[in-house]
């Protein structure tokens, strides 16, 4: 028999997702004459077993950072007439429109074939885009994949099918927003007369640019500051038309030719310091988004010089003013520590770590309110340059403290009288920690904890609880139930599925003095899990149901008992509706009630559809279970089916091929879904293919 179809799949260390890949596969593996190698480029044993239970071609790659190379490596190992290609982190949704077209000959008609690669946005499988991939090909003597990163599986021949199965793929997840376009102003067409009556006064431009902005008419915008400028003759007004020009020509999406622009219109024109300061503000923008970082440090340096000239003769700022364009305008906190925190990304990017340290020692450190929409951006940069950031932090809370001892900064009547950045603090904490001080750096992670009321602060420090096993009451005890809930909800979410048992731990922990905060933190392990750790069916089952369960108790704790009789259930909020209903479709789907379990579920979808990707792929599973006959035989069945495998077992072993793979083309068909069967077949073609 010949082999039809290689399936070549590349896996690494991502087990949970490889079990739902492979589990995808399995009718092509009984129904098409077809062979599996899986190329390992991870070192998880456990993948490698699960790998082995499938297929007994299994490649080691040692991983290069070359996907085409990994690619290849299946490839030249292939054996098929077809070749399909997979990656451990997809699966198929429905294989029968392939499984038809080899099992049909259509193939033969074709040299190529597309499949639909769906990329879900969010892990709650409700936003998603699609994309025709080419997957699929007759193998020739020149196929291979070419490039290193986004590989392309080249030639591409024509005709070509394309098919509307998919496979589902999470690995772009994420939340994304959207902005919404602006209106047009009535006042448009007002000014519009005003500047033909009038063409000479250059307040209506100022107007007309503003408005036009306003309106989302960039370009308009432009033009209109353009013209102003040419007529006008103020000082002042050609200071705020080439400030707002500036702005306008930073939406250009070519940044180098904006910043030449911006350039040469300073040079031109001389402006005001004022003005120049905000040109400058805008430049050091536009050179971070062009990746300028050496030019970007430089016009910060300038901008820190003029600014302190500025300040140092009060009364230019009055005096160079105009309209918006004044001193709250250059210091308000968006402007300035924005443009101090791009000058520092700048420094840091060029390793520059004097300049970088300069930069950060102008942040606000005293002042949490300003500071905190920064924490995100600080941990990016820790993230990307570790020792050397850190280090950065660690001087700036030295300077800050001075001779102050963080012993005098753990006593709060001295943190009162010289408030030193609990940021800082928290770092310097985790400094403690990594080198091992762990008392210390302990009393000084948990004085954050009591001394902060900060989110994004708060996700860090249960961030911190996770990785380093610390004890997680200290920051329940401080919280009240909706900011833990809003909390736990965050952090989970951005969590690897590895910390799932660790969270284990922490709801363990305070289940006793805080059980609606277990729960709360029960909840969303458990909803990891169902969204991240691509459960099969037992596992899938068991885990919902918890979930289900926990709601259920949650809100139990929440309210008199009745409020949560069947009558007022639409008054109770969605995740409670959610869990009711889906309990009852649970017990549908084990009395093998299809049609109620469906007309549930399909509730289900309208009171939460982010549970969208759950409820699909429950579904799936449960198509999967109804068309496996050993889940509906009787102990007969059973007790022949495992003499028959044994006898096949005895056949293969004595090297009798032929008897043996009779019996296996009787006994598959029959046990569709049995991974020894659907191994020793492969074998058998692999065989006689030699």
């Amino acid at each position: 028999m010949d082999i039809i179809l290689t399936i070549s799949l590349l896996a690494s260390n991502r087990r949970d997702s490889l079990k739902r890949c492979l589990d995808s596969l399995k009718p092509l593996l009984v129904k098409i004459p077809t062979e599996l190698i899986i190329v390992l480029t991870g070192t998880d044993g456990k993948v490698r077993e699960i790998a082995e239970s499938y297929t007994s071609q299994i490649i080691p790659f040692e991983w290069c950072n070359d996907f085409s190379a990994a690619r290849n490596t299946g490839l030249n190992m292939a054996q098929g007439e077809w070749f399909l290609y997979i990656d451990d982190d997809e699966w198929f949704d429905d294989v029968s429109e392939i499984c038809q077209f080899f099992l049909s000959g259509e193939y033969q008609n074709y040299c190529s074939a597309h499949y639909i690669q769906r990329n879900y946005q969010n892990w709650y499988g409700t936003k998603y885009s699609d994309f025709s991939a080419y997957r699929m090909t007759h193998r020739f003597p020149e196929t291979c994949f070419r490039g290193a990163v986004h590989e392309e599986l080249t030639p591409r021949r024509e005709p070509c099918k394309y098919f509307e199965t998919c496979v589902h793929h999470y690995g772009y997840a994420k939340e994304t927003g959207n902005r919404s376009a602006g209106k047009t102003s009535r006042n448009i067409p007002l000014l519009l007369q005003a500047v033909e009556t009038r063409p000479g006064q250059t307040k209506n431009y100022i107007q007309l640019a503003k408005e036009y902005d306003l309106a989302g008419d960039w370009k308009l915008a432009e033009e209109y500051c353009r013209t102003g400028l040419t007529v006008c003759q103020d000082s002042h007004s050609q200071g705020w038309l080439l400030a707002f020009l500036t702005y306008l020509v930073s939406k250009n999406p070519r940044k180098k030719a904006a910043m030449d622009e911006i350039e040469s219109m300073a040079a031109q024109k001389k402006p005001s310091q004022l003005i120049r300061l905000v040109l400058l503000q805008q430049m050091i923008h536009l050179c971070a988004e062009a990746k300028e970082s050496e030019k970007a440090v430089c016009y910060g340096k300038e901008f820190e010089k003029l600014l302190n000239e500025m300040d140092e003769e009060a009364a230019a700022w009055e005096q160079q003013s105009y309209g918006e364009f004044d001193e709250n305008y250059v210091k308000s906190p968006e402007h300035l520590y924005g443009t101090r925190a791009d000058c520092a990304a700048c420094a840091l990017e060029i390793k520059d770590w004097k300049s970088a340290g300069d930069f950060l020692k102008l942040f606000p450190w005293e002042a949490e309110e300003i500071l905190a929409r920064y924490y995100p951006r600080f941990e990016e940069w820790t993230e990307k340059y570790g020792a050397h950031f850190s280090e950065l932090l660690l001087q700036v809370l030295s300077e800050m403290t001075g001779s102050l001892g963080l012993s005098d900064v753990l006593e709060t009547s001295a943190y009162a009288d010289a408030p030193v950045s609990v940021y800082l603090l928290f770092c310097k904490a985790i400094d403690l920690l990594e080198k091992g001080e762990k008392e210390q750096g302990m009393n000084l992670f948990l004085f954050c904890v009591g001394h902060t009321e900060d989110s994004y602060l708060h996700q860090l420090c249960l961030k911190e609880i996770l990785h380093n096993h610390i004890s997680v009451i200290p920051l329940v005890a401080q919280m009240d139930l909706d900011a833990f809930h809003h909390l736990v909800e965050t952090v989970v979410k951005e969590s690897p599925l590895s910390l799932n048992s660790r969270l284990l731990v922490c709801e363990e922990e305070i289940a006793e003095r805080y059980p609606l905060h277990s729960l709360c933190l029960k909840k969303y392990r458990l909803e990891q899990k169902l969204l991240k750790g691509y459960p099969l069916w037992d596992e899938f089952i068991g885990i919902l149901e918890a979930y289900c369960q926990c709601i259920i108790e949650f809100y139990k704790g929440l309210y008199q008992k009745e409020w949560l009789r069947e009558e007022n259930s639409r008054f109770l909020p969605e995740e409670y509706r959610f869990a009711r209903i889906a309990l009852k479709g649970l017990e549908a789907l084990k009395g093998e009630d299809m049609t109620k379990a469906v007309r549930l579920f399909r509730d289900v979808f309208h009171i939460r559809p982010e549970m969208t990707g759950v409820v699909t792929e429950l579904f799936r599973q449960a198509a999967n279970r109804l068309d496996d006959p050993m889940l509906h035989a009787g102990e007969e069945f059973l007790q022949l089916a495992a003499q028959m495998k044994e006898t096949l077992r005895t056949l293969t072993a004595a090297g009798q091929t032929a008897q043996a793979e009779v019996v296996l083309n009787q006994l598959l068909p029959l046990l569709p879904e049995d991974l020894e069967l659907i191994r020793c077949r492969q074998e058998f073609i692999r065989r006689r293919s030699l």
